[in-house]
């Protein structure tokens, strides 16, 4: 498998992972920390219903969320037009799976239900983890967003309306759509079934994704 192959499809992973985040988040907490499209329209029904326990968790998530990708930038750095995995891409990813291993270790202490000070602690660990995976995301690939998709879908089936064969581009765009949903139902599935493991999933499909690149990019 080339580089450029392995490189897409771990973008794809760290989508399913994303997907399984906000699943996670949203259920519990009544927030994104991955999509923020979605978030700041939960900030506007919040402020307009006045349910300010809600509009203070969107805020907090925006903000963990805009930290996280100026972390994310300043770990990665400037991405060299020949590599396709830089070292520095690696790091950052590591530093996101400490962060979603330290909300797993917050979400099992809290008994999988955080609330108050716990909860926007939580939320502010997970919208961190999120930004700096978005941040090395676009650098990486900058078409390729793996915690947003509007602008993936609305690019597919763009092209699906030409009625011709699916190039590259139109394929990854829609493994990363699908694998964005995928998550979602499987970490729902996971907070059913056992909801203190549920936000082991993203831990899981993250450490793999670190453990691949140190592996077979450097």
């Amino acid at each position: 498998m080339d580089g450029a192959r392995r490189r897409d499809l771990l973008l794809v992973a760290l989508t399913f992972a994303a997907g399984a985040v906000d699943a996670v988040v949203f259920l519990r907490l009544d927030v994104f920390t991955a999509v923020m499209t979605g978030n700041i329209v939960l900030l506007g029904l919040a402020i307009g219903q006045g349910a300010f326990r809600n509009a203070l968790r969107s805020l907090v998530a925006l903000a963990a969320y805009a930290g996280g990708v100026l972390a994310g930038a300043r770990l990665v750095g400037a991405t060299p037009r020949d590599s396709i995995w830089p070292a520095h891409a690696t790091r950052a990813l590591a530093v996101e799976w400490v962060l979603h291993a330290t909300f797993l270790a917050g979400w099992i202490l809290t008994d999988a239900r955080p609330d108050g000070l716990a909860a926007a602690s939580l939320i502010a660990v997970s919208g961190v983890a999120m930004g700096i995976q978005a941040a090395t995301a676009r650098t990486l690939a900058p078409t390729m967003s793996t915690t947003y998709v509007t602008g993936t879908l609305t690019a597919l089936v763009s092209e699906l309306s030409a009625l011709g064969a699916l190039g590259p581009d139109a394929r990854r765009r829609a493994a990363i759509v699908v694998a964005l949903g995928l998550g979602a139902v499987c970490g729902a599935l996971v907070l059913v079934s056992a909801a203190v493991f549920a936000p082991a999933l993203p831990v899981i499909v993250v450490g793999g994704v670190v453990l691949t690149a140190a592996t077979h990019f450097h």
